[in-house]
């Protein structure tokens, strides 16, 4: 009997009761954002790729994806022209043969990851040829990736740092080992 209660007792702190943490995943916090409208896509910007996700962080980055489109009584929500001193934009493109619409359900932090999750609706076309972007801005902050999420699927993931260039030998020579 004595042997029973302690072979027991060993079970019992061995085995994984509950009480073992599940990875923790990080708080998702909500991010103020705004959208953009009023804008063409550059026929020079990927055009064969059927989407394109970006994350904008300059003027001149946002000048070579797109354009305005002017239009009388134009009413369309465009950037601030001082945009870029306080804010990142994001971008999501598709083209292709339907007119695509964007609903933005949030934006949230996980991490140092922004995440962007939205539902599309889209109405195709017989013979016309659309490139269509959904374009938020939202302050900068400590973010090294965003999520975009469409239609409730994980679409793709952009690192918001551009990888770093290759050193040559005399760099990587000079450089001490830790």
């Amino acid at each position: 009997m004595k042997h029973s209660l302690l072979l027991i007792a060993c079970l019992l702190t061995l085995s994984p009761c509950g009480s073992a943490a599940e990875p923790a995943t990080p708080a998702s916090k909500p991010i103020a954002f705004d959208t953009h409208d009023g804008y063409f896509v550059s026929n020079k910007f990927e055009a064969t790729a059927p989407t394109s996700f970006v994350v904008l962080k300059d003027q001149a980055s946002f000048d070579k994806v797109f354009g305005v489109g002017m239009v009388m009584n134009d009413k369309h929500h465009r950037l601030q022209p001082a945009t870029f001193g306080t804010k990142i934009v994001l971008a999501a493109i598709h083209r292709g043969k339907a007119m695509v619409t964007y609903q933005v359900t949030s934006v949230t932090a996980e991490a140092q990851t922004l995440v962007l999750r939205y539902t599309t609706a889209s109405k195709p076309s017989e013979s016309a040829e659309f490139a269509c972007p959904l374009i938020i801005s939202l302050d900068k902050g400590d973010y090294s990736k965003v999520r975009f999420v469409e239609n409730g699927k994980k679409i793709k993931l952009v690192d918001m740092e551009p990888p770093a260039a290759p050193k040559d030998a005399t760099e990587a020579a000079a450089e001490p080992k830790l």
